[in-house]
């Protein structure tokens, strides 16, 4: 496969991952605010979520910059 492929490919699946994750990381954050008497446990779960966003956009980035680099060589 060429690295135009696979950079393409790469983003065409990372989008929907990175959009599902800030929709569970905005969602989580809202249950945080709305449940004060649960605020501890929803608190680790939406950190959670946002961890995995965070992880989930950091490989994405690399993954594009190491398909762009090797397109530029």
């Amino acid at each position: 496969m060429t690295p135009q492929i696979v950079g393409t490919l790469l983003a065409a699946g990372a989008v929907p991952v990175i959009a599902y994750r800030v929709g569970r990381a905005q969602a989580a954050w809202r249950d945080v605010r709305d449940a004060r008497r649960s605020a501890r446990r929803n608190r680790r779960i939406a950190w959670a979520h946002t961890l995995r966003l965070a992880v989930g956009a950091l490989v994405a980035l690399i993954s594009l910059t190491v398909a762009a680099y090797d397109l530029a060589r």
